[in-house]
């Protein structure tokens, strides 16, 4: 039997069959909208249980909770930051200004490492967060993703990107694409180096993990020689947050 996990993103839902004995993935895939994620469910099995994540909240989950109790009966498990979980404590005074993707992603990797962490995730904002051994978020950051970036300056100045420009690296540009591609990428990664130099300066273990669409990008431009890339954080971090039981 299977559990249905669910991502739902900024500009994308991400969703996931995890095989509730084996823990691993039997099927996955992603919707733009509601229209293909109803599509993809409606050629699936009933699960045993439905999580989700959700940065969006309102009609976007209110609408898959309707969705999910008229076809299948069943309630949306919807995951909530906390105080603490899974040997985490968060330092939110407000712990609703946490993002839940973020919250996730820290409980998945801290899971793996029981020990310090960096978590590094590139989406429609970059975000970083670190952890100590002792499972304490100290904090992170956040900021536009590269897309975003970008999409800023042809919103706010002149500058036209070509479409057909798709390199990146950390060279100086030579042309106005160039420049604002090779530029946004340096950003982001001297802010990652700078972000992992100083958690490993306090704890010289502290293990660093990519996820997100430009994961790949960002780890192999950064100088962060050990990593992992782990796409799923943030459905990894579902079960903890909201584990089966039985009583489903």
């Amino acid at each position: 039997m299977t559990i249905l996990e669910l991502d739902i993103g900024n500009t994308r839902i991400k969703w996931r069959l995890l095989n509730e004995q084996t823990s691993s993935s039997e099927q996955s895939g992603f919707a733009l909208d509601l229209g293909e994620l109803f599509e993809a469910l409606s050629a699936m099995k009933l699960p045993l249980m439905v999580r989700m994540s959700s940065v969006k909240g309102g009609e976007t989950s209110d609408a898959i909770e309707r969705w999910v109790n008229e076809c299948w009966s069943l309630p949306v498990h919807i995951a909530r930051v906390r105080q603490n979980c899974g040997g985490v404590r968060n330092q939110y005074m407000d712990q609703s200004r946490l993002g839940v993707d973020r919250w996730l992603a820290i409980l998945a990797a801290y899971r793996i490492t029981a020990g310090a962490c960096v978590i590094i995730d590139s989406g429609t904002a970059l975000t970083i967060d670190v952890v100590d051994k002792h499972g304490l978020h100290l904090g992170g950051y956040i900021t536009p993703g590269l897309l975003l970036m970008r999409k800023s300056l042809e919103q706010n100045t002149r500058i036209r990107l070509s479409d057909q420009f798709n390199q990146d690296s950390l060279t100086l540009g030579n042309s106005t694409d160039s420049a604002v591609r090779n530029g946004t990428l340096a950003a982001q990664v001297s802010l990652i180096n700078t972000v992992v130099t100083s958690a490993r300066n306090l704890d010289a273990s502290s293990r660093v993990f990519f996820a997100g669409g430009d994961a790949e990008l960002l780890a192999t431009q950064s100088i962060v020689k050990m990593f992992d890339l782990a796409p799923s954080l943030v459905l990894d971090g579902l079960a903890i947050a909201c584990p089966f039981s039985s009583e489903h």
